[in-house]
């Protein structure tokens, strides 16, 4: 059994180093695909992707480097047990591991834990209460980022290459978007004094090593191109005050761009029909020993820059020059928090006038004192925490987890306590933002949902979120699924006690037998 991947010099390596043969392999991709990602993280460090990552670059066709062709040789045997209606039964009894046979694309590369994940989140979806919580708007792609500008817009940062502007009023998407040629990673807007025939201006990141400026009233006309990554762009932050961008890359370094004093010089390549190109200011590079995910600016001055990634530590930089930010008290060559609090990946960082918040795959969401830098607070979580919202003004910290659910915690006072739980999205929560009372949240489930956060706070309904007006559809639900449960547990009595009931049939019964016979000969 061999797998390619689209990339030349990744498909040869994985052509000459990944065979699996034998019966037990049959499409064992709990075996296959950990191989290939572990093979391949020794190879080349940028295909260490994440979870979410991986399981969106198998969705998305058009990716080259993610062009994903299975091609596999089952023994006769097992394409034999393959006929039989019941195959798993038939595993089953041959102690071989379940494979999973399907012509859904879908399905390529899940192992069975993976498929009834992808059930579950199908079901969720179905639940008539999450179809209305947070007033999800659907974007049409997984959601990797967003920016929020002008009180009622977004600009959206999606999986399937587009960047586009949401409408937040109206609860839709522009049609115009701009096109990459990679997964849109993260977006930022520029400062409303810097504008193009009167039009804001937008940033994207892209797996294709590019962040293109755009308007926002028409998307699909790129003014220039940031080019001087090698690898991924993970992340975009814009300047609230100065013509100034910064990135960050599975490259490793973080880059500073200056763009043109004025506006209108973007437009100077129009009559040529191609973008102006720009190359960067600063490049940051051997602090960070892994990959960036995340940057972001100070609160107040926005004269700090913060950044986080795949080494599991944090680093602040001058925003303007990009020299390293001098440290304090025992530490007085460089402001640093090293690796050891986090175990693992650092995703999401945000900050308010007197703390650091930083979200993790370890589980954890902390928060540190930007004078010491030091924890002085750690949210525990039974799954990875994929993005973190301190919302000072209401003495609470919201977190994002790789399940989907919000989780708002009460940090103003004592120990931390989850106060409130949002289960609404059924996949990936990427990205926590707020704007006045209202916090947004998107996940890779597609959807962007707004809450009021002094509403979710002051719910007096208990430990779960649901708003008044969706308590009566909740209560509706729950009935009938409790109706179709008991309707489910009498079937399955009826089946048991019915001896003529059977998983095979008798043929299949007698073809089994000989499938098992002629195992036992080998």
């Amino acid at each position: 059994m061999s797998i390619f991947f689209g990339n030349d010099k990744s498909r040869k390596q994985i052509r000459d180093s990944i065979e699996i043969p034998g019966l037990a392999t049959n499409f064992v991709h709990e075996v296959l695909l950990p191989h290939a990602i572990k093979r391949m993280t020794a190879e080349r460090e940028k295909c260490s992707l994440s979870e979410a990552e991986i399981r969106m670059a198998h969705e998305d066709s058009d990716t080259q480097w993610v062009d994903y062709i299975l091609a596999a040789r089952v023994s006769g045997m097992v394409q034999q047990c393959l006929k039989l209606h019941t195959f798993s039964a038939s595993v089953e009894k041959m102690s071989i591991p379940a494979a999973n046979i399907s012509s859904d694309r879908r399905h390529f590369f899940m192992s069975s834990a993976q498929l009834e994940a992808l059930e579950k989140r199908e079901e969720l979806e179905r639940d008539p209460v999450r179809q209305k919580l947070g007033d999800p708007l659907r974007t049409g792609g997984r959601i990797l980022g967003f920016e929020l500008f002008d009180n009622d817009k977004a600009a959206l940062a999606l999986g399937n290459h587009l960047a586009r502007v949401a409408d937040l009023e109206t609860n839709s998407c522009s049609k115009p978007a701009t096109k990459h040629a990679g997964p849109v990673t993260g977006v930022a807007v520029l400062d409303r004094s810097y504008t193009v025939d009167g039009s804001r201006i937008a940033l994207s990141a892209s797996w294709d090593k590019t962040v293109r400026l755009w308007p926002v009233d028409n998307a699909r006309h790129t003014l220039a191109v940031l080019v001087g990554h090698s690898d991924f762009v993970k992340c975009v932050v814009a300047h609230p005050g100065l013509p100034l961008v910064y990135t960050g890359s599975a490259d490793k370094t973080i880059m500073i761009w200056k763009l043109p004093e004025l506006a209108d010089t973007l437009t100077k390549n129009r009559d040529k029909g191609s973008p102006m190109e720009l190359r960067p200011f600063r490049i940051i590079k051997g602090q960070h020993t892994g990959q960036i995910y995340a940057l972001c600016l100070d609160s107040v001055t926005a004269s700090v820059l913060y950044s986080s990634g795949s080494d599991a530590s944090v680093r602040a930089w001058d925003a303007q020059t990009g020299d390293a930010l001098p440290g304090k008290g025992d530490r007085l060559d460089e402001w640093y928090i090293p690796r050891g609090q986090h175990k693992t990946n650092i995703v999401d960082i945000k900050v308010t006038e007197t703390e650091l918040w930083t979200a993790s795959a370890d589980g954890t969401a902390v928060g540190w004192d930007l004078e010491t830098q030091s924890a002085d607070m750690v949210l525990s979580h039974k799954s990875d925490v994929t993005a973190v919202l301190p919302i000072p003004q209401a003495g609470v910290v919201v977190t994002g987890t790789h399940n989907g659910d919000i989780y708002v915690w009460r940090t103003s006072a004592g120990s931390p306590e989850i106060i409130r739980e949002i289960h609404a999205h059924t996949d990936d929560i990427t990205c926590l933002k707020a704007a006045g009372r209202m916090f947004y949240s998107a996940s890779l489930d597609e959807t962007l949902r707004v809450w009021d956060i002094m509403d979710v706070v002051k719910f007096q309904g208990g430990l779960d979120y649901i708003p008044p007006e969706l308590a009566e559809l909740k209560s509706n639900t729950n009935a009938d699924r409790a109706e179709v449960s008991g309707n489910k547990t009498q079937d399955k009595s009826n089946s048991n006690n019915n001896p003529s009931s059977s998983a095979l049939t008798e043929e299949e019964e007698r073809e089994l037998a000989e499938l098992m016979s002629d195992l036992d000969d080998m």
